[in-house]
């Protein structure tokens, strides 16, 4: 948080795949009102290119991203293991041999039934991760269409205070140190991050 003896600002950077959030909080401490102009944040990362976009449609994305259904995996296939017991008499009458028994064979499938309970409990893993993921996102996406900034500008009353949050896309998703440029006003305010 920076500030001066007219307005106090704070600044948090999260990182996207694909994008940065730049989440600005501005207090207004004077008498009159301010306006804050849609290009009020400036976004500096030396050797790359950085443009700012529509945090609405980033917060639409986000939504987007968040939806669908958990698909479980199936269970591999496991051969069932067949297994064929002989059980036999030879009983010799001079020059002949007379041989009476019995073959069983049996089919083991606990394999497959051991598959079955592990791919059972990666599953239900798998959907709660899912499902903590898609709450999470979507609260995310909610939070930016609340505080997306007015195309028009916005206001911020005396003593009071406002969040705006800006979205902005690099060419190269390369990390690097870079500078997020806050004007309020006539003042200006500067926030370094290493990335």
């Amino acid at each position: 948080m920076l500030a001066s003896s007219h307005y106090a600002v704070s600044c948090l950077v999260y990182r996207g795949t694909q994008r940065y959030y730049v989440e600005i909080g501005i207090e207004n401490k004077t008498s009159a009102p301010i306006s804050i102009p849609v290009d009020f944040v400036a976004f500096d990362k030396p050797g790359y290119t950085v443009f700012r976009t529509d945090t609405l449609a980033a917060a639409q994305d986000v939504a987007e991203s968040a939806g669908g259904k958990f698909e479980p995996t199936p269970p591999p296939q496991v051969p069932a293991t067949t297994t064929t017991t002989v059980n036999g008499t030879a009983t010799n009458y001079g020059n002949q041999t007379q041989i009476s028994g019995t073959a069983t064979t049996t089919t083991d499938q606990s394999g497959q039934a051991g598959a079955n309970l592990g791919n059972a409990i990666g599953n239900a893993l798998a959907a709660r991760r899912f499902y903590k993921t898609q709450r999470r996102e979507s609260t995310f996406a909610d939070f930016l269409s609340d505080f997306a900034q007015d195309p028009a500008g916005t206001a911020v009353q005396p003593g009071k205070a406002r969040v705006i949050v800006a979205t902005f896309e690099q060419a190269k998703q390369k990390k690097a140190p870079f500078e997020i440029v806050v004007r309020v006003g006539t003042e200006s305010f500067r926030f370094k991050y290493k990335a």
